[in-house]
């Protein structure tokens, strides 16, 4: 069962348990960035020689920031996600902040 309040939606399952799901804007695109930066450092310091230099290319192009050729940029964000996918749990932070980067800039 879906019941909605104040604008958040809420799922019913059984008697008692009730999940609660948020929707959220888009964010800020320079916080969104400075985040993804900040994850893709951090996740740097995680992966494999391999990874490492991957990384470190693609971090080139996003030190640049977010008005840059928006194919670069999708290239680059892409590759990290890639990375982090490959790499599991580690690599989260970096794919949220991705996600939240494509949608701060509308990508």
């Amino acid at each position: 069962m879906t019941n909605y309040v104040g604008g958040d939606q809420y799922n019913q399952y059984g008697a008692h348990s009730i999940g609660r799901i948020e929707h959220h804007g888009a964010a800020d695109p320079a916080r969104a960035y400075h985040d993804l930066l900040l994850a893709v450092r951090t996740l740097r310091a995680q992966v494999s020689p391999a990874d490492r230099e991957l990384v470190d290319e693609q971090l080139g192009v996003l030190s640049a920031g977010p008005d840059q050729d928006r194919g670069t940029l999708r290239r680059a964000l892409s590759t990290v996600a890639g990375v982090a996918m490959v790499v599991g749990q580690v690599g989260a932070p970096v794919i949220q902040a991705v996600r939240q980067v494509t949608a701060a800039l509308g990508m």
